[in-house]
């Protein structure tokens, strides 16, 4: 398998984790972070480039209504 195609596998494993374990908060229309950066890694079953495990922590907002989540692009569109 060719490295770039493994990092992109991986990051989709680790995007798998932070979304599946997340409190989605329908009120406010957001998704919180219930693991952190560590939780991550012990979580994987496998090696894994830890650069590319983002550092996130308990209680962060990953994604909201208004665009300003952390897994959020900055600045709209472009």
């Amino acid at each position: 398998m060719h490295k770039r195609s493994q990092e992109r596998l991986q990051l989709r494993r680790i995007r798998n984790i932070l979304f599946s374990s997340c409190f989605y908060d329908k009120h406010a229309c957001e998704a919180v972070s219930r693991v952190s950066r560590s939780d991550v890694l012990g979580m994987l079953a496998e090696p894994v480039e830890v650069g590319l495990v983002p550092d996130v922590e308990k209680g962060e907002v990953l994604t909201d209504s208004r665009g300003e989540g952390s897994f959020q692009r900055v600045g709209g569109r472009g």
